[in-house]
């Protein structure tokens, strides 16, 4: 693609279904070729310029060694943090990591208690319930309440957890699948909780950069003592700028908050993937117009989704959600008796995620990727429609 020197968003996202084909990245090389996938979150998007630019300088340097320094992409994240967000973060309280699963699961398995439990709120990212596994640790599930509605905090069912003796809570903020962005309140008071129960909340904050305007976003670590005390942040530029094979997680502490001794920075970043680590840097460096532009887009695909499942599946309920590209399709008060997906795939020949992926609580759901164009959007919704309703 001949990028303009400000691409729009009909530039990014104008790529055909034979070109999206070619591609070996799981959305597309993983479904029939008469599927159009609409499931695992990868965009259907042209990469920023600058991304290009740093990996295919890479190349011609021939350079495809470890990584030497955090420097330039822990300077890249913290300028980023302080101009979106207004956090300040000192170059020490920064680590890069293999990626976002890693970081957490070394994490969950140093700072579980004696019955090595981690307390997760579903409907929450599926790949939770893997980082879980490879933490070592067991699940101790308090969902949402009021999901159709955009989600909350059980904060008596939090306690009661953390009561019983959970020492961790992997938090998703902004979250996923319900593209919920958690209040500063509710998070005070989730922070005050944990707190009080000497426990650690690690939050995952992946899709930070692609909160809608107008919605307020508060890092974990800027929302109180009591969240600084007791928190640990991690964030990726992977899937705000659609890289996630290039590998690079950011962990994020306070000065005053828990962090173990034997995790060593260096040694993390030496895991690291190098090309993961350049990609990173030219994301939250030079490619803000990129992002913004995708961002704007998301916000103009919510109000096209809410509009098309009007016309076309009027029973389906959908809550809009405050970032990123994922929709969390209700279809608990429609005559659907089976799995969302599974009917979909069979009569729409389109591939959505199952929302028991999301924990027990995503019964009834299905998780649907607006990250592709207007267009396909439209083509997506329509071929569900033309399924529906579902026979008798």
């Amino acid at each position: 693609m001949t990028y303009t020197t400000h691409p729009t968003a009909d530039e990014l996202f104008d790529i055909s279904d034979d070109r999206l084909r070619e591609r070996a990245s799981l959305k597309w090389s993983n479904v029939d070729v008469d599927v159009l996938p609409a499931w695992v979150a990868e965009m259907d998007v042209h990469l920023a310029p600058a991304i290009i630019d740093a990996l295919q300088n890479a190349i011609t340097r021939h350079d495809a060694g470890y990584p030497g320094s955090a420097e330039g992409v822990t300077q890249a994240f913290s300028d980023f943090a302080r101009d979106r967000w207004n956090w300040n973060i000192e170059p020490d309280q920064v680590s890069i990591h293999v990626d976002a699963a890693t970081a957490a699961a070394k994490l969950m398995r140093h700072y579980a208690g004696a019955d090595r439990s981690v307390m997760i709120m579903p409907p929450v990212y599926n790949r939770f319930y893997d980082w879980l596994d490879v933490g070592g640790v067991r699940p101790v599930e308090v969902p949402l309440t009021d999901v159709p509605n955009g989600g909350y905090f059980d904060l008596d069912g939090i306690e009661a957890g953390l009561k019983a003796g959970t020492k961790v809570i992997l938090l998703c903020n902004p979250h996923n699948p319900l593209g919920r962005v958690f209040s500063r309140q509710e998070l005070s008071e989730l922070a005050e909780l944990a707190e009080r129960y000497d426990a650690v909340v690690l939050s995952d904050e992946i899709h930070a950069p692609l909160v809608y305007h107008g919605v307020e976003y508060s890092p974990w670590l800027t929302v109180s003592e009591a969240a600084a005390n007791t928190g640990i942040a991690i964030h990726t530029a992977t899937k705000s700028w659609n890289f996630a094979g290039l590998k690079c997680g950011i962990a994020i502490r306070s000065t005053t908050g828990p962090w173990p001794d034997d995790l060593d920075p260096k040694t993390s970043l030496t895991d690291s993937g190098f090309w993961g680590i350049l990609a990173t840097e030219a994301a939250f460096s030079q490619s803000r117009d990129w992002l913004d532009t995708v961002r704007e887009h998301f916000e103009a695909q919510t109000g096209r989704l809410t509009q098309l499942l009007a016309e076309h599946l009027p029973e389906v309920k959908f809550h809009p959600p405050e970032a990123s590209f994922l929709a969390w399709l209700d279809f608990g008060d429609t005559d659907l008796r089976e799995e969302p997906s599974e009917y979909f795939l069979r009569e729409a020949r389109v591939a959505l995620n199952p929302g028991t992926r999301f924990g027990a609580a995503g019964e009834g759901y299905a998780r649907l990727n607006m990250g592709t164009s207007a267009q396909r959007l439209e083509r997506i919704i329509k071929a569900m429609g033309k399924a529906w309703p579902p026979a008798a």
